[in-house]
C-alpha cells in the first residue's frame, strides 16, 4: 500500500520542528527512535454497507456521506452512490451516473463523450470542452483550475517526454506550464496554486527531481532529487511532503519540511500507506503481511507525538483491502473497505 488524494496551527519554529522530527524519526540510513508513544483505549466499528460492494470510498465535502463506486443491482446504473453515516446499512442513494473524477466540492464532474473531455457543473448541467484532445484531467483543489499531461513519442517511461498543460475549469486559456522527461503531474498543492512535478528537465539531466511550480507566477522550486518516488502527497496546511523513495542507496517512507528552506528530507520507521489527518497529522498503515489484522498509527509532527490508534486483531473488521481508506474532512472518522467482508466500515478516530 502506499500513500495517497487534501489545519491546525503550526508551531512555526524551525529548531522546534528539527528537534521534533529528531525525536520521532532518523536522518536516513540511522535508526530511529519512537517517542511520547500512546497505546489505544479500543475504538467502535461501525458497518456502512453490505452485498460485498463499495471500492474508492471517500466522504461528501461536509462529512455527512461516504461515497464509493458501485453498481449495487444489475438494473441500477454504474456511478457514485453514496450513505449517510448516521444511518448505517440503509440504501444508498445515487449521486452521479459517471466514476469522475469531480472537483473537491463535488459541483464539477469530469466525463469523456465522443473523444472529447467534458466538464460539467452538476447544479444547472452546463458543459465545457477542454481542449487536450480527451485526456484524462485533475482539479485543482479549489475547482478553478484543471491540469493533465500529454505523453508524446513511444520512447521508455524514463525518458518519455510529457508536456503539462492547465487550463481554466471551463476550458478557457489552456497553456502548457512545463516540460519533463520521464515524469509529470504529480499533485496539487492544497491551496490551488502550485503543482508537483515530477521527472527529469532535459533529457541529459543527472537526476529526476520533484520541483513546486507556482502557476501564477511560473516559478520554479526544488524540493528534492530521487530515483524512484511514489505517493507525493503534501498536507493541508501545505508546511510538510510525505513520499516514498525506492532507490539504491535508500527506502523507505520520507517527510520533509516545506517551510524550512534546505531541509533535509527525513525517514520514517514505518513503511506502508498513508493519509493526512491535518495539517500537521499523518495517519499511516504500516505494512506487516501476515499480520492478524492492520493497525492504525498517528505521526503529530508539530508536537514530536506517535501515537497508535487501532489494534492488529484477528476478530477486528480493520484490515484495509486494496488501500481503499479515507479520512473525512474534519479528520475526525476514517471509512475503509475491509478484507474481511468486502464492505465499508466507519471509525471515529481517537
Amino acid at each position: 500500500m502506499i500513500g495517497e488524494r487534501q489545519r491546525p496551527s503550526y508551531l512555526g519554529k524551525a529548531a522546534l520542528a528539527a528537534l521534533c522530527l529528531a525525536v520521532i524519526v532518523g536522518a536516513p540510513g540511522q535508526g530511529h527512535v519512537a517517542a511520547g508513544v500512546d497505546r489505544p483505549s479500543g475504538v467502535a466499528f461501525v458497518q456502512l454497507t453490505t452485498g460485498r460492494c463499495c471500492p474508492n470510498p471517500f466522504f461528501s465535502p461536509d462529512g455527512a456521506r461516504v461515497m464509493f463506486l458501485d453498481r449495487p443491482a444489475p438494473d441500477a446504473p454504474a456511478g457514485i452512490w453514496s450513505v449517510a453515516v448516521d444511518q448505517p446499512l440503509s440504501a444508498p442513494a445515487l449521486f452521479a451516473r459517471r466514476p469522475g473524477p469531480f472537483s473537491r466540492d463535488l459541483a464539477l464532474a469530469a466525463d469523456l463523450v465522443g473523444g472529447q473531455t467534458i466538464v460539467e457543473r452538476l447544479r444547472d448541467g452546463a458543459r465545457w470542452v477542454i481542449p487536450n484532445g480527451g485526456r484524462p484531467i485533475a482539479f485543482s483543489p479549489d475547482g478553478r483550475y484543471v491540469v493533465w499531461s500529454v505523453a508524446q513519442g513511444i520512447a521508455n517511461f524514463d525518458i518519455r517526454r510529457v508536456e503539462i498543460w492547465l487550463a481554466n475549469a471551463d476550458g478557457s486559456g489552456a497553456r502548457r506550464v512545463a516540460v519533463r522527461f520521464g515524469g509529470g503531474f504529480a499533485g496539487w498543492m492544497p491551496d490551488g496554486r502550485g503543482l508537483l512535478l515530477s521527472g527529469r528537465r532535459s533529457p541529459q539531466a543527472p537526476q529526476a527531481e520533484l520541483t513546486l511550480l507556482d502557476i501564477a507566477q511560473g516559478g520554479e522550486r526544488t524540493l528534492l532529487f530521487y530515483e524512484r518516488l511514489l505517493g507525493p502527497s503534501a498536507s493541508p496546511n501545505g508546511r510538510w511532503l510525505a513520499y516514498i523513495v525506492t532507490q539504491a542507496r535508500e527506502n523507505g517512507v520520507f517527510v520533509l519540511s516545506l517551510t524550512r528552506p534546505s531541509a533535509t528530507p527525513q525517514r520514517l520507521d514505518f513503511f506502508g500507506a498513508y493519509r493526512w489527518r491535518d495539517g500537521d497529522r499523518l495517519l499511516y498503515v504500516p505494512m506487516a503481511p501476515g499480520a492478524a489484522g492492520d493497525e492504525l498509527w498517528q505521526l503529530d509532527l508539530a508536537r514530536g507525538q506517535k501515537q497508535q490508534l487501532i489494534r492488529a486483531e484477528a476478530g477486528s473488521p480493520f484490515k484495509i483491502a486494496n488501500n481503499d481508506w479515507a479520512v473525512s474532512p474534519d479528520g475526525s472518522q476514517l471509512v475503509f473497505l475491509s478484507a474481511r467482508d468486502r464492505n465499508l466500515w466507519l471509525v471515529k478516530l481517537p
